[in-house]
């Protein structure tokens, strides 16, 4: 090249031009390398819970979580004792992890304001999602709100735009978890300021497509299996259709 460079006529310099290309090119590297999805939260559920602790496997668990950079365990804590959610919460908290709890389906089991907010009581935040919006008011949350001195983390599916609270939520998230209406989701998601989230069987392989922006993954560990032993049913093939 230096050679090449010689023979050009003197009023011809390519140098600051070739310069000027590599740093651009090197930039552009850079930005594309940053711009990865970025892992944010992923879900625990209750016979996941369950079984960790009585395999005594909830440790590996969460340092599987931390070494894959999540921040946050969304805990389905329905009926487990108290002493076992102080427990599991603790554990989190060991990993360097969040541990919030997550109030699934509260519309069935008719819970108040009062009883959301002692189902948090173990955790450093609550999460209230898309069955809380679709049956409980705006004022119930500004209630819930005025008396939860953690964090809420709100969850909605995308056509419940509407009923995000515009004020109140430590974190929003919208639940993209349908390949055919992704994009619309994620710019969704982007209007709302929202962690995307992702559901393990139907939009996990989409993040490739979210460049820098944060995802939580519907649900731990994305995959069949619960630990190197699974249990005789695995989550997919229990109640598993958010609301039961």
């Amino acid at each position: 090249m230096h050679h090449l460079l010689k023979k050009l006529p003197r009023w011809i310099n390519l140098r600051p031009f070739l310069i000027h290309c590599s740093i651009a090119s090197t930039a552009m590297g850079l930005t594309a390398a940053a711009a990865v999805a970025q892992p944010y939260g992923t879900w625990l559920s209750k016979p996941q819970i369950m079984f960790h602790l009585s395999n005594s496997t909830l440790g590996p668990v969460m340092d599987r979580m931390r070494a894959q950079r999540y921040r946050v365990v969304f805990l389905d804590f329905r009926n487990v004792s108290s002493e076992d959610q102080q427990r599991v919460a603790q554990t989190v908290r060991q990993y360097q992890l969040v541990p919030i709890a997550w109030i699934q389906s509260p519309q069935f089991r008719t819970l108040s304001v009062q009883q959301i907010i002692d189902e948090g009581r173990h955790a450093d935040g609550i999460q209230v999602d898309d069955h809380f919006f679709a049956n409980y008011s705006r004022a119930d949350f500004f209630q819930l709100r005025s008396q939860y001195r953690k964090q809420i983390y709100c969850s909605i599916q995308p056509f419940q735009a509407a009923l995000m609270p515009p004020t109140g939520c430590n974190q929003r998230d919208v639940q993209c978890y349908a390949p055919i209406n992704f994009k619309q989701c994620m710019g969704l998601a982007d209007r709302l300021r929202a962690v995307t989230s992702l559901s393990s069987q139907n939009t996990l392989g989409y993040r490739d497509r979210m460049g820098g922006r944060s995802f939580n993954v519907f649900l731990w560990p994305h995959s069949h299996e619960f630990a190197t032993h699974p249990p005789a049913q695995t989550l997919e093939s229990t109640t598993w259709n958010r609301g039961f």
